[in-house]
């Protein structure tokens, strides 16, 4: 009370200068902690926010290469199971046909040694036939005859038990071998049951076993790992596939064999102690990411040090805090003797924060000279910048979830779902020998794999057209070949990049509205050439019904901003994505004599 009294006389006695600079200091002081608090607390959101969302996606993009990896490494095995060859000399080495037994097994040596010459990350690959004969090419070794990858009764492992026992294909842990000649690799090996097309229903014929490198497979998600994080892959019984570190070959995080497939959440939960566990980072302060890959079979878990990105963020505070504090203390000694044009001062300041409190974030204070209050106001002006551009960082992440949301509302639909649903459908129709519709099945999920997958990619005219040549062929067999399709392409365009799915729209429109209820020949034709201007000359014309006057009209005076085509949603798509897309170095015009219609698109060279 006696401290309170004292300090409260000591305030009355001062001049109204001095009494208002003090109080100016003190507030200031106070409002700076806690702006200072304040931003400290909406940076670090910020800041946790965003590292959260480059984390996830540079796991979603892991995910996918990872994904891709493995369709590489079950693309080599549908080759082998599908091709004819191979078969064959399966089944002349089954039967122990003396006389063509090594001929049959020199042949598929010299095939599976091509393939490891041909996918560095495979170590070693081999066949074993439904008796325990054994074919192999061994990358490590370089030789048919010494095996580094595969055990000498590599036909009574597990894996290539239950190999024989299921049609997909089967995955081991991650195991490590030390030799003292070829040293020591870490690595998981891929099993497929092998079968004849011809006569299925017999059953196995043998299987074929990959041998994969987990560090060259590790290379699939690590390059975006950083001091803060790390990834690694674990399959659905909790086993570690791939791991940045050494001496995890055999590690099961669920340290139980589970009834059934975890959860995604689970897995979250077994890394986040596992990590925990072996102190890989230097505190507790952890989040656990994991993205399923291959409908469950493997996740990718990503674990993050939330401290690491607080860090700098915390020695920015303490350095601001110092500079602060040290500017006070000498603010204070100088204006204790300066008091001249302290009133006006006071007022400036106290007026913008009075605006800053009101949310006006523009408010500046303009004191001239390089005074104390000057540099106060200079203090003030900067964080009232930091704070509005840290609003706006807030603002713009809110966009980006929604935008993310929005995303998410449109592909409820799996596309591995709808994948892996066309396969079982292509191999019931394999079964009962209807190859003409396995084929259209076929490309059927080529081209939902071609549109799902990142639809505003930029492809070569040549990718694109293979992905046209399906979608015509698909056509074709719908409308039983009333309709005839040329392609001329200039060779010096064929590598040329567009968007892709830009093509597409132009030819259904002529097929569903071009064509219909005619009874002649019908033709389209397709003109891509490559012009010395640096661009490229497309051109799209039928034979068809043709547009009306008005018609044509209305689309060369579409405009993407303000008009709306209710009839053509592909051509609307097609005319709106070229002018997003190349702007005014970008043009499509249509022209139509009331007999046939033609589209020609100018877009410059990618």
């Amino acid at each position: 009370m006696k401290l309170k009294k004292y300090l409260i006389a000591k305030y009355r006695s001062m001049e109204l200068g001095k009494r208002m600079l003090a109080i100016l200091l003190s507030v200031s002081f106070l409002q700076i902690g806690i702006v200072l608090v304040i931003s400290y607390h909406l940076s670090s959101v910020i800041i946790t926010k965003q590292t959260g969302e480059l984390i996830d996606e540079n796991l979603t993009q892991s995910a996918n290469s990872i994904q891709a990896a493995f369709q590489s490494y079950d693309n080599i095995i549908q080759e082998i199971y599908t091709n004819t060859d191979y078969i064959e000399n399966l089944k002349i080495i089954n039967s122990w046909d003396g006389e063509n037994y090594y001929l049959s097994k020199f042949a598929l040596e010299t095939k599976l040694r091509d393939i490891i010459y041909e996918n560095s990350e495979i170590l070693g690959i081999a066949i074993v036939g439904q008796y325990g004969d054994q074919c192999f090419y061994d990358g490590v070794t370089l030789s048919s005859q010494r095996s580094y990858c595969f055990p000498d009764k590599l036909e009574n492992s597990p894996l290539v038990r239950s190999a024989f026992r299921q049609k997909d294909s089967v995955y081991s842990p991650l195991m490590s071998h030390k030799d003292e000649e070829f040293g020591t690799y870490s690595y998981f090996t891929i099993a497929h049951q092998l079968t004849d097309f011809n006569n299925y229903k017999k059953g196995s014929l043998g299987c074929v076993i990959l041998c994969i490198d987990e560090t060259r497979f590790r290379r699939n998600y690590s390059q975006s790992q950083e001091d803060s994080n790390i990834s690694f892959v674990v399959d659905s019984m909790g086993n570690i596939v791939s791991f940045p570190r050494s001496g995890m070959e055999g590690v099961n995080l669920l340290e139980r064999e589970p009834e059934e497939a975890p959860s995604t959440k689970e897995i979250e939960d077994v890394a986040y102690r596992f990590i925990r566990d072996i102190n890989y980072f230097q505190t507790t302060k952890l989040a656990a990411n994991a993205v399923s890959i291959m409908d469950g079979r493997f996740f990718i878990v990503n674990i993050q040090d939330l401290n690491y990105s607080l860090k700098k963020l915390r020695y920015l505070l303490i350095m601001i805090c110092l500079v602060g504090a040290l500017v006070w203390d000498i603010c204070f000694l100088i204006v204790y003797y300066i008091s001249k044009d302290t009133d006006r001062s006071v007022k400036k300041i106290l007026n913008a924060m009075n605006e800053a409190n009101k949310g006006n974030l523009d408010s500046k204070v303009e004191i001239e000279g390089s005074d104390e209050f000057a540099k106060i106001s200079g203090h003030f002006n900067e964080m009232l910048t930091e704070i509005k551009k840290s609003s706006e960082q807030e603002r713009e992440s809110m966009v980006r979830e929604k935008n993310a949301e929005i995303r998410s509302l449109e592909a409820q639909i799996n596309p591995h779902f709808l994948y892996n649903t066309l396969d079982t459908i292509n191999w019931l129709a394999i079964e009962e020998q209807q190859f003409s519709i396995s084929q259209m099945i076929t490309k059927l999920a080529q081209i939902l794999r071609y549109s799902i997958h990142n639809s505003n990619e930029i492809v070569t005219i040549k990718t694109e057209l293979e992905f046209l040549k399906k979608y015509i062929y698909l056509q074709q067999q719908r409308f039983e070949y009333s309709f005839d399709c040329t392609i001329d392409l200039d060779e010096r365009a064929q590598d040329c990049r567009i968007h892709k799915l830009l093509l597409q729209p132009l030819v259904e429109n002529t097929i569903i509205h071009g064509f219909s209820g005619l009874e002649r020949d019908c033709e389209i034709r397709i003109l891509i050439q490559y012009q010395d201007s640096g661009s490229l000359f497309i051109e799209v014309s039928d034979n068809g019904a043709g547009m009306t006057r008005e018609q044509v009209d209305t689309l060369n005076g579409y405009d993407y901003r303000t008009g709306r085509i209710e009839t053509s949603v592909g051509l609307r798509n097609v005319i709106t994505r070229i002018k997003l897309y190349y702007g005014e170095k970008g043009s499509i015009r249509f022209s139509s004599e009331n007999a046939g219609t033609t589209v020609r698109i100018i877009i410059p060279v990618e």
